[in-house]
């Protein structure tokens, strides 16, 4: 009986070793990111570093919930860094929700009485309560992206996205584990055709890096680093430091062209003769402009208005996230450099406020409080190159342009603003979440 020769049907079965060759460079790789990324999160921690994840997502896309944050402790004999990134104690009592937490701000401002004023970058306003320095933990040192997810899916019983995260790295171990051939140096015998597909690798072989992100990674979501909310004031990246920002810039964009921004109403309570406005007016989403000469030119609630609001809006954050150079009185009078100069509480101009840009046209003046006045027949005076383009008032509460007052610059009101009788204003006047009242004014865009 004639014997056929017989070749495995299994090898036409087998997938090209190319093909998989380049499957398991992408698992690889995979492990390999996961397992540096753990490195960055958890070594430093037998270091004595601190490891917290983020929970929050108040500065995405900067910072992202999942990602692992290092901090060091802050020596004593060091000053607090003012505009670095620092882990405090929140005390229940600075809580909405009454719960104490760990947080992670920027620190923006040193109060005369020892305390600091803390702000995150997405938000508008600082924190309602200043921190002390026992209060501080430690300065942000290192950011290490993503690793941290699977704690944040434990924290918050996310089951599908951690069983999904399983399933993909045990099958990234699978598939890193296996060994590409092109022929040759398998068990086929002298003279059989070279091998080509995929294979197990012997054990020694076998990707024990995979091995080793898998079980870090599985620690970090068994034992997850301790939690901590966070809203950044910095641009982070995986650096030695967090040195402070470079400030945005503070530009008025698409609200250039108007003297009157309101959210609800723009409304002159006095005859339309007595009033004077050299620029347009805009209301979003209200559509209640009232008591303005014939041909003012005004925008109700359309995309022109909206574009206007959206752009005041940014500069508003934009300036409320510029780190404090100076803590003026509550009475401001006299004369004022430029830089940030804010407040806890309220602020009033009394007599003659000299703005002084000594010689620099570009000189920028932010005055930020809890709310703003400008006192009967008080005057804002400019000087040294001072402009009132570049002049920006801030406030989360309501602006009073009282009776007589000569004022300069852009005010920005989260709340109502209210121009008084024979008040001249060079500059703006914004509610983003309230309305504007005037009665008898003189008001002229910046140029």
């Amino acid at each position: 009986m004639t014997r056929a020769t017989t070749t495995s049907r299994s090898r036409a079965l087998t997938p090209p070793g190319w093909g998989w060759l380049v499957v398991a460079t992408v698992a690889r790789s995979y492990l390999v990111l996961l397992a540096a990324l753990a490195a960055v999160a958890f070594v430093p921690g037998m270091l004595g570093w601190h490891t917290s994840v983020v929970q929050t997502g108040s500065m995405m896309p900067a910072i992202n919930p999942g990602d692992v944050v290092l901090t060091t402790s802050l020596p004593d004999d060091r000053p607090v860094p003012v505009g670095a990134v620092v882990q405090f104690d929140s005390p229940a009592e600075a809580e909405p929700s009454g719960v104490a937490k760990i947080r992670l701000h920027r620190i923006v401002g040193a109060n005369d009485d020892g305390t600091f004023v803390t702000a995150g970058d997405a938000n508008a306003e600082f924190d309602s309560t200043p921190i002390t320095r026992d209060q501080i933990i430690g300065q942000g040192r290192l950011l290490a992206p993503y690793i941290g997810l699977p704690s944040l899916w434990v924290t918050h019983r996310d089951v599908p996205a951690l069983a999904t995260w399983l399933a993909v790295t045990a099958l990234a171990i699978a598939l890193a584990s296996r060994r590409t051939t092109t022929g040759g140096d398998d068990d086929t015998g002298a003279g059989a055709p070279p091998a080509r597909g995929a294979h197990p690798a012997p054990p020694a072989r076998r990707t024990a890096l995979a091995l080793v992100a898998l079980a870090v990674a599985a620690g970090a979501a068994v034992e997850p680093p301790q939690p901590a909310a966070a809203a950044f004031t910095a641009r982070t990246s995986m650096t030695s430091t967090w040195a402070a920002a470079i400030p945005a810039p503070l530009t008025v964009g698409r609200a250039a062209p108007y003297a009157l921004i309101g959210s609800t109403a723009v409304m002159n309570s006095g005859p339309s003769t007595q009033v004077n406005i050299t620029g347009s007016i805009a209301t979003s989403p209200g559509t209640i402009v009232t008591g303005f000469p014939w041909g003012t030119s005004v925008d109700l609630a359309n995309s022109a208005a909206r574009n206007a609001k959206a752009d005041a809006t940014t500069l508003y954050a934009a300036a409320a996230r510029r780190p404090t150079t100076a803590t003026p009185a509550a009475v401001l009078t006299g004369t004022l450099r430029p830089g940030t100069h804010r407040r806890t509480g309220g602020l009033a101009v009394s007599g003659t406020l000299t703005l002084d840009a000594q010689g620099d046209p570009s000189a920028v003046f932010v005055l930020a409080a809890d709310s703003i006045t400008a006192r009967a027949g008080s005057t804002v005076r400019l000087t040294g190159g001072a402009s009132a383009a570049n002049v920006y008032w801030v406030t989360p509460g309501t602006v009073n342009l009282l009776t007589g007052s000569t004022s300069a610059g852009t005010y920005l009101a989260q709340g109502n603003v209210t121009i008084e009788r024979d008040t001249t204003l060079t500059g703006r006047a914004i509610s983003l979440g309230g309305y504007v009242s005037l009665l008898r004014a003189d008001i002229t865009v910046p140029r």
